[in-house]
């Protein structure tokens, strides 16, 4: 029985010492795993997650350039940036409650309803960690009472920022354009462009105009600071910084009392006005109106404002100078004239008889004009702007001869300004009447296009470009209105280069003669349709012009008068000056004026008086110094190049004691001015230099924007 019981005990006890090994054997082979594991992660992949690490701790940050400016060929302000104080709140750091840090910022400055729905979007969208803009453009009285009260806004900051400025509002806007920000469709093009990394903490981006088309200039190359956060996210030193290139500054070859005097002499009509220097391209004027304030859209435009401005039945947006179509009326019958000459339909002496109406042979139809002149020559032809001669013309020459000899010109083809999306107009073909409204073409299409209407449309840039090209007798450059680059802070000029157009070689040069002979007729001859305009210090070739509006029945008389205004013809003018060598070239466009002579001659002289009289005329001197008054126009403004300091910095920020009922005790002493205390490079015009630059080395293809 003994041995027995002990037998058993013996079992027991081997059992249990086999399973306290096989659990130390577990354990231990759980310590090795773990061990192994730390290890692994320790040693082998240490690399690996000291890198994770850093990523969570180290962050990159964007550090965005400043935009170049925008200035005249004279060096005034159209385009800068200036300082602003943006008030913006971040909830982590808050202290009390978010309500009521809104109800104590109210006290001090008032917010709208609009801002706070913003803010409201803006808190949807981001983190706590992140800061949402609550006001923004404080004044300085307001920046100054938000700082001296900071100390009990804990997550309260005052974030200096620069923002574009427009400081002559509309003039010039659809030249200039302007900036917003940066939307969907933006970012679209931005990826399909490969320029994600540099747009990468830029706000804002060129939507239209010079700041869209040079928006490559502009920007400048973004910079990075590398800094270590805390695991809050916030900043806790600086590692590293690449500063920014800023952007270049661009001067573009407009004329700001130019451009001033032929708006205000467009008055209360609705038209485009463009004013060229033939010997070398530059667009001295660039008038298209009715007009708007690009400043409604840096920071995003109203729902309001923007439904008023498009819904607007004179289409403000509507770049009238280059894409704004017109038939082109009579200012093209110089061209037509040289057609028939080169293609021999007519030599200098072809007398046709101005009868007041053409009729094809075997066709009772007449196609009318408005007067008789009689026997008419090619020069005569131009200066009383006999329609009879050029139906015939049309008619023996056909539609083909004739648009193929103009497009050279560029009537019906791009002019290839530097500006994006020019419409290249319309030449009247029995293709194009085929296609766009699937009807045949007739004789009277071709008879009708001699006289500048048919299916042609042009805009005003084209009309100016066709004028400059018979001025300059078939030498010309493409118009271009950037004329310079400058890279701030020497402002160092690099002038563009123009482009010249391939040459127009006529079989006779006389043949530009007998063209501008009937144009100087026109303005300085005894029955010229535009004498009323010639001037006595100069010679001018012009011609005017009519787009009709509303079709005229059959044997009825047009009378201006007896029409609503919207219904009257356009009025066109074209012109250039002295004759002799052309120092500008111009087109007038009035919409519904009626009369190119009466309407659209009278403002061109205007503006050549101008020009070629350095602005010494009673119309340029009183209308600039009433605009100078009414708008402060000219008044340079101080250009800001270098962001601020940090609001830290600023010396009147010291701490502020609190009494014995622990409110605040304002400091003793005035709200300080806020510009003193701004740490700005103030630009200044740029000197003039010798560089020079191809205007291929600033442009990219159009299909690379």
């Amino acid at each position: 029985m003994n041995v027995t019981r002990n037998k058993k005990k013996t079992n027991s006890n081997s059992l249990f010492l086999g399973r306290a090994i096989l659990c130390a054997i577990l354990v231990l082979c759980g310590f090795l795993f773990l061990m192994g594991r730390l290890f692994h992660l320790q040693v082998i992949e240490h690399e690996l997650y000291t890198t994770r690490s850093n990523d969570n701790r180290i962050k990159l940050l964007p550090l965005p350039p400043t935009r170049g400016q925008i200035f005249d060929r004279n060096g005034e302000v159209l385009a800068t940036n200036i300082p602003i104080y943006n008030l913006e709140i971040v909830r982590q750091d808050l202290t009390l409650p978010l309500d009521q840090v809104l109800a104590e910022i109210n006290t001090l400055v008032p917010l709208t309803e609009e801002e706070i729905k913003q803010f409201e979007r803006g808190l949807r969208r981001s983190n706590r960690q992140e800061s949402v803009v609550l006001k923004k453009g404080l004044t300085e009285e307001e920046s100054a009472l938000i700082a001296i009260n900071l100390h009990k806004l804990n997550g309260v900051n005052l974030q200096a920022d620069l923002v574009r400025v427009y400081p002559y509002k509309n003039r010039a806007v659809h030249a200039i354009g302007y900036v917003g920000r940066v939307d969907t469709r933006d970012l679209k093009e931005i990826e399909e462009q490969g320029l994600q990394h540099e747009y990468s903490g830029i706000t804002h981006i060129g939507k239209r105009g010079a700041e869209k088309s040079f928006e490559h200039i502009l920007r400048g190359s973004m910079g990075f600071e590398t800094v270590e956060a805390s695991s809050s996210g916030r900043t806790v030193r600086k590692i590293d910084e690449v500063p920014p290139v800023p952007g270049k500054n661009i001067y573009l070859t407009l004329d700001l009392r130019l451009q001033i005097l032929a708006e205000e002499a467009l008055e209360d009509y609705d038209g485009a006005i463009v004013a060229l220097d033939p010997q070398s391209g530059d667009v001295l004027a660039f008038v298209s109106k009715p007009t708007y304030d690009p400043n409604l859209f840096v920071d995003g435009i109203t729902h309001k404002d923007f439904n008023e401005l498009n819904n607007d039945p004179s289409t403000p947006f509507l770049n009238r100078v280059m894409q704004g179509l017109y038939p082109p009326g009579s200012v093209i019958k110089p061209q037509i004239g040289l057609a028939g000459l080169e293609n021999d339909f007519i030599t200098e002496n072809t007398i046709i008889n101005c009868k007041g109406y053409f009729s094809v042979p075997g066709n009772s139809h007449k196609f009318r004009d408005m007067g008789y002149y009689g026997p008419s020559d090619l020069r005569k032809s131009i200066e009383r702007s006999c329609d009879v001669f050029f139906y015939e013309l049309a008619y023996n020459m056909g539609v083909t001869i004739m648009t193929d000899f103009l497009k050279p010109f560029a009537l019906g083809t791009p002019t290839n300004i530097d500006l994006l999306g020019e419409s290249k107009g319309v030449a009247p073909t029995p293709e194009y009447k085929r296609q766009r409204f699937k009807q045949p073409w007739y004789t009277g299409d071709t008879i009708t296009a001699g006289i500048g209407q048919s299916y042609w449309l042009t805009t005003p840039l084209q009309i100016a470009q066709a004028t400059a090209i018979v001025g300059m007798r078939g030498e010309a450059f493409e118009p271009h209105i950037l004329g310079a680059t400058a890279m701030p802070p020497s402002n160092q000029k690099e002038f563009v280069i123009p482009n010249p157009i391939k040459p127009i070689v006529l079989k006779d040069e006389k043949y530009w003669d007998v063209a501008i002979d009937g144009m100087v007729a026109v303005v300085h001859g005894a029955r010229g349709t535009a004498r009323a305009t010639k001037s006595d210090h100069y010679k001018t070739a012009g011609k005017t012009g009519t787009a009709q509006v509303k079709t005229i029945a059959q044997g009825a008389k047009y009378d201006a008068n007896k029409l609503d205004r919207r219904h009257r013809d356009h009025a066109w003018y074209v012109a250039f000056a002295p004759v002799e060598s052309p120092k500008i070239a111009i087109s007038v466009i009035v919409e519904n004026g009626g009369s190119g002579s009466r309407v659209a001659a009278p403002i061109a002289k205007k503006l050549l008086d101008a020009w070629l009289l350095d602005f010494d005329t009673p119309y340029a001197k009183e209308t600039l110094a009433r605009v100078k008054a009414e708008e402060g126009a000219f008044a340079q403004e101080e250009a800001v190049t270098l962001p601020l300091l940090e609001l830290e910095s600023m010396p009147y920020l010291e701490e502020i004691p609190f009494d014995s009922e622990g409110k605040d005790s304002p400091p003793e002493k005035e709200i300080p001015n806020l510009k003193s205390l701004m740490n700005i490079r103030l630009g200044s015009k740029a000197p003039k230099n010798n560089l020079l630059i191809e205007r291929s080395e600033l442009y990219p293809k159009e299909d690379e924007l």
